[in-house]
């Protein structure tokens, strides 16, 4: 529990994010259905969105850090999709997505960019995915896909040396 935060109130202008997810990933707002989003009032500039099932009842006479998972850091338009709500959701977009190959995307997990045009006037938030998995947030910058990597991803994932061995596997 913290002191420091407001109450969660469902988030007012749902409406503007469901849009947003369909205008830029394709997500359609049925994906949603079952869920609502949630917001903390309050002085902060930060005012991050959350989204959780809408059987999810948070307690009024407690306050909470957190309700379910955080879709954004701020409200659109300023606001993007976080790594950890495209991770869950992602799956389900058909635009701005760049889909990669396995070891394409162990390169780019491991921060190497690859040569990569903009799929759109924007140039991103896109959705980098495998057939294995949804990778997160990617942006391309100066011609080149960079996936944002959690800090924590290069010391979970193998050695660089077998990163090299699974590229040079035929």
């Amino acid at each position: 529990m913290s002191r420091d935060f407001d109450a969660f109130e469902p988030y007012p202008e749902a409406a503007d994010v469901w849009r947003y997810l369909e205008e830029r990933f394709g997500m359609a707002p049925s994906l949603f259905g079952h869920h609502r989003l949630w917001w903390r009032k309050g002085g902060k500039r930060e005012k991050p969105i959350w989204i959780a099932h809408e059987d999810c009842v948070l307690p009024k006479d407690m306050k909470v850090d957190w309700a379910g998972l955080m879709v954004m850091r701020q409200p659109p338009p300023r606001g993007f999709p976080t790594n950890v709500f495209l991770r869950r959701f992602g799956a389900a977009a058909s635009r701005n997505v760049v889909d990669v190959g396995w070891d394409t995307a162990l390169r780019l997990m491991y921060n190497h960019q690859i040569e990569h045009e903009p799929l759109d006037e924007k140039g991103g938030p896109y959705i980098i995915r495998s057939s294995r998995v949804v990778l997160g947030r990617g942006w391309v910058r100066k011609g080149r896909l960079v996936l944002e990597t959690p800090k924590g991803w290069q010391n979970q994932l193998m050695p660089r040396t077998e990163l090299a061995e699974v590229s040079e596997a035929p």
